[in-house]
């Protein structure tokens, strides 16, 4: 192969077969045997975006009076044939172009055209079709072409079995739909631009290749045999054609750019390919990242549901098109935001081998006795193995996928804009506060409809840069406040800082202290105190946790339902969420609902009372009433719901719902707090009850009957206001008689409501109704009933 960059042509196909290539001229073209199928027209997302994009330009460029220029085509020409080596899938393109223009004109050419010499060797039938195509006329006025060519005499049967021939049929349809509804004074135009024989619309260069032999060999060392151009690949070309469009940045740089995307860049990546030795999805993602950042902070529409691919593409668009205002500034960006992980430095390092390093020093997602590196909490998706705390890696891996959210996006762009100022290490304090905010603000941080993305994005960069708290108007206010009162504190006693950290790096606190005082006045010994014992404190299991808090006061997050009743979160003997949100600031919420109980239990521990002492100071004490609180504190079985949600009658509350999850409705079954503790100290078995799923068996609204039905006589039993109700009682036989004998025990049994009253001041109970309903149960279950 002996030729060079000099030796092309500029050509277009029409004048292709006026022109004279090697010493001979061209009379047809054939794609050789060995190419693949005619790609364009195939139905794959990556196929279908390289057409939509293809014929969009090809027919731009007839529309308009700019040109276009399809780069280099490789060949041979033998004997007057050219015989594409690189450029069939172009070429193939244009002869449906041109066959579909001049299918409109009128009168219609007739005769044979010099373009009509375009043939494919790869299967006969290909061959045949192309001259089926330059010999029919189809009627255009017919919404789908396809369908009229194929109800054609010469349309033949095989022909849906060929690839090459279906691909073709796919593009003309695709030309149809583009051109349909232009006039034919439009249309003529077109046809004219893209034949004009002195300066066509569409050009390409022809490269001329002599070789001996048209075999497998040489298509490989074009490097296009069996290897479509990857979605990078492609990306790239379009960018860069994309880049060079803009009069407003310089062919300069984008030449720096095209360089360093295929060297500097693509080392930088390779420290973080993939198991497919590429990095072109790990280059892809990262390059998301950027754009949908500068297009929020563009204020242009970013729909995260797309492929990488499409999204990048699109944004490209709007980022560096013509049309594009700040175009050149957000080139600038990019370069700048790819160029600093060649700078970044850590352990005496630069470059990319600096890059994990430098996140180790800044971030751990492990409890540590020290507050540097920051303790981060949203990483839980994250394979700890590969990816660590290494954001940049992270983004690489997982930008777009379900793993990667925009918390992650909020603070990575905060690390990024930390090393794009330059200043080594990075700022821990600004990230830590960057940490506590993205924590709070899981209601704040969100995109789509309701886009929030482009106010946080600057809030961070405010952050980042030490910016006043009081430009931050997006973020969690309430944390917002509470990260106000920590700078007061700390100016106050700056002793109290390591303290004041290890708190906020707690799993369950995570940068949120609504719950603690931090008026500067106070004495530092009293916060230090607290601190130390809240670590003690959540040490699981968690259900004395619930207990002693509840018998301080507490009654737990919540608001009133229409019903009346209240929900209320307090806390899960195991699981961490429901005390992650139970602790996490809420709008609105000043001081924190369980702010007066948490200080009550902590200043306890000071002293030296453990959760057992709390709990039994308060049940033993005359002046506790037998509410609902009582209940809970005493009986834990009360309190083992996994979801630490509740949702508890008026007071003085004798029917709580022990939720699966967060809602109360009839999609989700639900346990019945009183029943399940009264079952517990019956100490009966499960086959003595009837309840299917027993004890979260009961579907329905707060308001709805909950009973315990008994399996051998079916009785039920339901916790109410004034005690314990019956419903099913035998009426006759023997198993009445059982019930009765039982029932007779106790004094408090009215058989003409037939339910147990519990003895009451003021609504109140003044007997312990859980124990008296568990031997009621007991009773009854012990004669056979």
């Amino acid at each position: 192969m002996n030729t060079s960059i000099n030796d092309s042509t500029p050509t277009s196909l029409a004048q292709l077969f006026s022109q004279t290539i090697n010493g001979t001229q061209v009379q047809a073209i054939e794609i050789p045997l060995f190419q693949r199928d005619y790609a364009q027209g195939r139905n794959s997302d990556q196929a279908r975006h390289v057409r939509e994009r293809f014929i969009a330009d090809l027919c731009s460029a007839l529309d308009g009076d700019k040109e276009l220029h399809l780069d280099f085509v490789f060949g041979d020409v033998v004997k007057g044939t050219l015989y594409p080596l690189d450029g069939q899938q172009r070429l193939t393109t244009l002869f449906l172009l041109h066959c579909y223009l001049s299918w409109q004109l009128t009168p219609a050419l007739d005769a044979p055209q010099s373009w009509h010499a375009f043939h494919y060797a790869t299967r006969p039938g290909a061959r045949a079709f192309c001259q089926f195509l330059t010999r029919c006329r189809p009627d255009l006025s017919k919404p789908q072409l396809t369908k009229w060519l194929c109800d054609q005499a010469d349309y033949l049967p095989t022909w849906k079995h060929d690839p090459t021939i279906q691909g073709m049929l796919v593009v003309l349809e695709a030309l149809h739909d583009r051109y349909k509804n232009y006039l034919p004074s439009q249309l003529l135009a077109a046809w004219q631009r893209l034949t004009d024989p002195v300066k066509p619309a569409i050009s390409f260069l022809l490269l001329p290749v002599a070789s001996q032999k048209l075999d497998n060999t040489l298509y490989v060392k074009m490097n296009s045999r069996g290897r479509p151009l990857t979605e990078f690949e492609n990306f790239k070309a379009e960018l860069e054609s994309l880049l060079r469009q803009n009069l407003a940045i310089s062919e300069q740089a984008v030449d720096a750019f095209s360089r360093k995307i295929d060297t500097d860049w693509a080392d930088l990546f390779w420290e973080y390919r993939g198991n497919n030795d590429l990095i072109d999805e790990e280059f892809m993602r990262y390059l998301r990242f950027l754009f949908e950042v500068q297009a929020w902070k563009r204020g242009i529409h970013v729909d995260l549901s797309q492929s990488d691919q499409r999204a990048l593409t699109e944004l490209s668009e709007k980022l560096f098109g013509s049309a594009a205002t700040d175009a050149a500034d957000n080139f600038d960006w990019v370069v700048k935001a790819l160029d600093i992980w060649l700078q970044v430095q850590a352990d005496g390092i630069s470059g990319a081998k600096a890059i994990k390093p430098l996140f180790s020093q800044l971030f751990t997602r492990h409890p540590s006795t020290t507050t540097q590196p920051l303790r981060i909490f949203n990483f839980r998706d994250f394979d700890e193995g590969s990816i660590g705390v290494d954001m940049f890696h992270g983004c690489c891996a997982l930008y777009g996928t379900g793993s990667w959210r925009l918390a992650h996006t909020l603070l990575f762009y905060g690390a990024l804009q930390g090393c794009l100022a330059g200043t080594y290490p990075l700022p821990h304090i600004q990230l830590r506060l960057l940490r506590n905010l993205i924590e709070a603000s899981q209601d704040e941080i969100r995109a789509g409809e309701r886009n929030n993305m482009p106010a946080l994005l600057g809030e961070v960069e405010k952050i980042m840069a030490r910016g006043p708290l009081t430009d931050i108007a997006t973020f969690n206010q309430v944390q917002v406040a509470n990260e106000v009162a920590k700078q007061a504190l700390l100016s106050a006693q700056p002793s109290l800082q390591e303290a004041l950290h290890r708190l906020e790096d707690h799993e369950l606190l995570r940068g949120g202290l609504t719950a603690f005082d931090l008026d500067p006045a106070q004495s530092s010994t009293g916060f230090e105190n607290h601190a130390v014992q809240f670590q003690a404190l959540f040490e699981a299991p968690f259900g004395n946790v619930t207990a002693a808090l509840l018998a301080k006061g507490n009654e737990g997050r919540g608001h009133i339902r229409t019903s009346g009743h209240r929900f209320a979160y307090l806390g899960a003997p195991r699981q961490t969420s429901p005390w992650e949100n139970h602790w996490r600031a809420r709008r609105g919420e000043v001081p924190h609902s369980s702010a007066g109980a948490l200080a009550a239990l902590l200043d306890d521990m000071t002293t030296g009372s453990s959760l057992k002492d709390v709990i039994g100071a308060y049940l033993n004490a005359p002046s506790t009433p037998k509410d609902w609180r009582y209940y809970m504190v005493k009986y834990e079985a009360m309190r083992t719901g996994d979801s630490g949600c509740y949702v508890i009658a008026p007071y003085p509350g004798y029917s709580i719902c022990m939720l699966k999850g967060d809602s109360c409705d009839n999609r989700s079954y639900h346990s019945d707090a009183y029943l399940l503790a009264a079952v517990t100290v019956a100490q009966i078995s499960q086959t003595q009850i009837a309840n299917s799923g027993w004890p979260r068996c009961f579907p329905g609204y707060e308001t709805e009957s909950r009973s315990l039905e008994l399996r051998n006589s079916r009785i039920k039993i339901r916790c109410a206001a004034e005690g314990w109700q019956f419903d099913g009682v035998p009426e006759k036989g023997m198993e009445r008689e059982k019930f009765d004998r039982v029932v007779g025990q106790y004094p408090e049994y009215d058989a003409s409501l037939k339910a147990y009253i519990v003895p009451q001041e003021g609504g109140i109970d003044t007997e312990d109704r859980v124990a008296v309903g568990g031997q009621l149960i007991r009773d009854l279950v012990s004669t056979g009933l």
